[in-house]
Parts: structure tokens; C-alpha cells; sequence
């Protein structure tokens, strides 16, 4: 087993440490994983594993095998990390997969007959999900995992996983570059798709009508949910930029001020509260300091709301999901809610069905 130091080395030495993903499926062929991937492997050239570097532009994979299994490496890419390919793959046999990029962000992932059965975040490691999230808990022994561990030991967690070797053999041996088109995205991901949220409206009528029509109202439902989230839907400022149809210009700046001004001020008693908390509060989001941090984020997106146009009609209510997310803090029935209506917005404005 090669060790965590040998292969943060490696990575250093290929170019690899700042972004990359390696996928790895246990006894499976390496064209059927090419094509799972979204390439044609009839297409495939061969490329030197050291070369990678210098084609990371686009979207592509470098596939090899090492032992009893089919490795595939990304140079700044991510597919390998996604449901969408997990999942396929893991049919064909044991699948793990580490991805990092230059924000350190990152995902160790393991998938088993279909399912994702564990995923967690290398460097804040301690919540993972999936099918049976602790799956990943034997194969950590004894590894540290973060920024400062490096990579290298994201990758002995894949070797465990999958009895591959990233050593010097399989780093000369042959490898085969693909050009990929990125796999359609679920439209419901794993850990939805049985919700009981699908049962009830509105999400029986965005499932059965789902399209662009529906964006309105789908930025309307996730606003509300927000405003309840924040304790904001009583408060004076929200109702003026909720019924601001028809507001003649300078009064719209005038309450475009005044909510900029709102967010400055709650934002500013938020990192005072936060200042004040311990650390160890627990649960984390119904800190003080976080419900205040969530009507900051609110008043800034409803000023951006009255100056784009005003927010009173569905049709007129610009794209705002993606900017509130940061207000939804916590786990409670609420916040699943506000995040499948984002899926499904999402779904909605890319087409995907």
C-alpha cells in the first residue's frame, strides 16, 4: 500500500495537488467506465499519465488500469465525483472517488451497487452521508484527513477501498485520454427522491409541469420559505419590497436604501453577536448571531430585488434562489424544503428532466 506522504508527493510532482479527481471501479472493464464517464473510448489516445498537466483545459479523463481495477483521473475536473457517475459505475463494482479543488473544497466518495453509500468532505470530515454513511469509517483507520494531511491520504482511502496501487508501475504504465460530454444531472438525487415533500403541493404540480413557466413561482416559494426562516415576514421593509409593483423610481431607491442599509446594520450586529457566543454552542445554526446573519442576507437580495424589478409579481422575480442559500442554516424540515425547491428551480431553468 503506497502512503499517504508518497502520494502528496505524487500529486505535488504531476501538477495534480490543486484540483483533480480520481475515480477508481473494482473489476470493471475500462471501456464500459469510459462510456459511463460520457466518452467513447474508440475515441481514446494514448497519453502519459506526467502530460495530464497540460491538457487540463476542457473536459476530459485519463483511464488506466491498475491491479483489479479502472482508474480515471481529472485534471481540475469533477465528473467522477458526481451522483450522476457514482452511481452507474458502482454498478460495474466497488467504486471511490477523491476530488479537491484550489478552494479546498473536496469529497471522498464510495459507492456500492447503485447507490452512494458514503460521502463526506476531506476537510471537515465529521458528517458523512449517504446510503450507510459510516462505510467509509474502517478504511479512514489511522488516516488523517484535511488540507494540512493532504490529498495523499483522500487516495490511501481509495486504495483500501478498492485494491488499486497509485505507485511507480501504475504511473508509467499506459494510460488512455478521453474527451467526455458531462453526464445529464438526476433530476432528484439520492438522498431525495423517496421525500415525503414529492407527496403533497406544490412539488406534485412542479414535478408534473416542470419548465420555465414555473420559475415565478418557484422563486416566490423559496423567498417565503427564507422570510420564515429569518422571522422577517412581518417586518415593514419586507412587506414595502414585497408590494413594490408600480413604485415610481425614486421611491424605489429610497426603500433600496433602506434595505442596503438594514443588511449593513444586521450584518454588523451578527459578527457582534458571534463575537460574544462559545464556542461550543450547540446546534451551530440556532446560534444569536445566525438568525441575525440570515436577515442581513435577505435584506441585501430584496434590495437587489427592487432595483432589478419589482418583486410583487411571479413573473417579474429575478433569479434569487441561488443567493439565499447562505440564509438557510440548519437541518429542520424548512431548509430540506428550500433545497429540493432549488433543485427543481434548477432543473426547471436548465431544462433538465
Amino acid at each position: 500500500m503506497t502512503s499517504p506522504q508518497y502520494l502528496n508527493d505524487l500529486l505535488t510532482d504531476l501538477g495534480l495537488d490543486v484540483a483533480a479527481t480520481f475515480t477508481v471501479v473494482h473489476g470493471a472493464d475500462e471501456d464500459a467506465v469510459i462510456r459511463l464517464f460520457g466518452g467513447d473510448p474508440e475515441q481514446a489516445l494514448p497519453m502519459s499519465l506526467e502530460e495530464l498537466r497540460e491538457h487540463c483545459d476542457g473536459d476530459g479523463i485519463l483511464v488506466s488500469r491498475s491491479g483489479p481495477a479502472v482508474v480515471v483521473v481529472e485534471c481540475n475536473g469533477y465528473q467522477g465525483s458526481r451522483e450522476e457517475v457514482l452511481r452507474p459505475l458502482s454498478r460495474l463494482g466497488r467504486t471511490a472517488s477523491a476530488f479537491w479543488n484550489v478552494n479546498a473544497v473536496s469529497q471522498l466518495s464510495l459507492a456500492e451497487d447503485g447507490l452512494v453509500s458514503s460521502a463526506l468532505d476531506m476537510v471537515v470530515p465529521e458528517n458523512p452521508y449517504g446510503a450507510r454513511p459510516d462505510a467509509w469509517e474502517p478504511l479512514l483507520e489511522g488516516l488523517s484527513l484535511g488540507v494540512v494531511a493532504g490529498w495523499g491520504s483522500g487516495l490511501t482511502a481509495v486504495e483500501r477501498a478498492t485494491g488499486t496501487r497509485f505507485d511507480d508501475a501504475w504511473v508509467h504504465g499506459p494510460h488512455r485520454a478521453v474527451a467526455i460530454t458531462p453526464v445529464p444531472e438526476y433530476l432528484l438525487w439520492q438522498g431525495i427522491v423517496d421525500s415525503p415533500l414529492l407527496q403533497r403541493e406544490p412539488f406534485l404540480s412542479y414535478l408534473a409541469n416542470l419548465g420555465p413557466t414555473l420559475l415565478g413561482p418557484m422563486r416566490c416559494h423559496a423567498l417565503d420559505l427564507v422570510l420564515a426562516h429569518a422571522d422577517l415576514r412581518e417586518h415593514p421593509l419586507v412587506a414595502a419590497a414585497l408590494a413594490a409593483d408600480g413604485m415610481p423610481a425614486a421611491a424605489r431607491e429610497r426603500l433600496r436604501s433602506e434595505l442596503a442599509a438594514a443588511h449593513e446594520t444586521a450584518l454588523s450586529q451578527s459578527h457582534a453577536l458571534r463575537a460574544g457566543e462559545a464556542d461550543d454552542f450547540e446546534p451551530e445554526w440556532e446560534r444569536p448571531s445566525h438568525l441575525v446573519f440570515r436577515q442581513a442576507v435577505v435584506f441585501s437580495v430584496l434590495a437587489r430585488c427592487v432595483v432589478a424589478s419589482p418583486p410583487a409579481t411571479e413573473d417579474c422575480l429575478p433569479d434569487i434562489p441561488s443567493s439565499l442559500i447562505t440564509a438557510m442554516t440548519g437541518d429542520g424540515e424548512r431548509v430540506k424544503e428550500f433545497g429540493l425547491v432549488c433543485r427543481l428551480h434548477n432543473a426547471a431553468r436548465h431544462g433538465v428532466r
